[in-house]
C-alpha cells in the first residue's frame, strides 16, 4: 500500500519549458516566432552534461557551465552569435521568469486533497539558491513539509543515487514498497525509485524513448503534462 507520494521539481511540478522559452524569445526578439521545443529538449540535455561536469576533479566551474550550455545550445540550433553580456541578461530574464511560475490550479487542488491521505515530498537535484527560490514561489511549503524536501546539494547526494531515496524514507518513516516517486528524467528519477524499490510513475511528457541498456520499468507512464493531475486524482478517489 502506497503510504507517501513524492515528486521531482523541475519539469513535473511545472512546465520549465515555459519560463525557459519566454526568457530565449526576450533575449532574441528574431525567434519570436520559432516554435522551441525541440531547442528546450538539446539546452536541457547539454545543462545535465554540463552540470556533470562541474562536480568531476578539475572539472567545470558553475560560472563555465551556465556560460556553456546556452552557447553551445544556439550555434546547434541557430545561427546566432552568443555573447557575454547575452548570456548575463538570459541567466537574469530567466530567473525574472522563474519567479512567476505557479502550480497549476488542478495540480495544487489534487495535491491538496493527497496532503490529506498520504504523506507527500520533494526530492530535486541542483543548487541550493536556484531550487528555493522554486519551491518558495510554487508556493509548495503551504502543502508539503518543508522537512520532505531534499535538495541535492543540500545533502550531498543527487538522484538517481539511491542513497538520496533511502534517506527519504526515512524522514517519511516508510518501507520502499510504501513510497511512489514521480518525475519527468528517466535515468535520475525512474532508475533512481526503481533500484531504491520504489513504485515509480515516469512523467514522461516530452515522449522520450526508454534507454535500451536501462531495464527499469516505471509503474505507470503519463505522456501529457496535463495528464498528471487527472492521474493523481485516482489516488485520492
Amino acid at each position: 500500500m502506497i503510504k507517501a507520494i513524492v515528486f521531482d521539481l523541475d519539469d513535473t511540478l511545472y512546465p520549465q519549458e515555459v519560463p525557459f522559452t519566454k526568457a530565449i524569445k526576450k533575449i532574441f526578439p528574431q525567434l519570436i516566432k520559432e516554435e522551441l521545443t525541440d531547442f528546450f529538449k538539446l539546452f536541457r540535455t547539454i545543462s545535465d552534461e554540463l552540470y556533470e561536469q562541474t562536480k568531476q576533479k578539475n572539472g567545470i566551474t558553475k560560472s563555465e557551465m551556465t556560460t556553456l550550455r546556452l552557447t553551445k545550445a544556439i550555434e546547434e540550433s541557430f545561427d546566432l552569435q552568443v555573447t557575454e553580456s547575452l548570456i548575463a541578461f538570459f541567466e537574469s530574464e530567466y530567473n525574472r521568469q522563474l519567479n512567476q511560475i505557479r502550480l497549476s490550479d488542478s495540480l495544487k487542488e489534487v495535491l491538496q486533497k493527497l496532503a490529506k491521505k498520504y504523506k507527500l515530498g520533494i526530492i530535486t537535484n541542483g543548487y541550493i539558491q536556484r531550487q528555493e527560490l522554486k519551491i518558495e514561489v510554487l508556493k509548495v511549503r503551504e502543502i508539503i513539509s518543508p522537512e520532505n524536501i531534499l535538495i541535492s546539494e543540500k545533502i550531498g547526494i543527487e538522484k538517481p543515487d539511491r542513497r538520496i531515496f533511502d534517506q527519504m524514507a526515512k524522514v517519511l518513516v516508510c518501507e520502499p514498497r510504501e513510497l511512489l516517486y514521480i518525475g519527468d528524467n528517466y535515468k535520475n528519477d525512474i532508475v533512481g525509485a526503481k533500484r531504491a524499490g520504489w513504485h515509480a510513475w515516469w512523467f514522461n511528457h516530452h515522449q522520450r524513448r526508454i534507454p535500451e541498456e536501462i531495464i527499469e520499468i516505471p509503474d505507470k507512464e503519463i505522456r501529457h503534462f496535463g495528464k498528471l493531475a487527472e492521474e493523481l486524482s485516482l489516488l485520492v478517489e
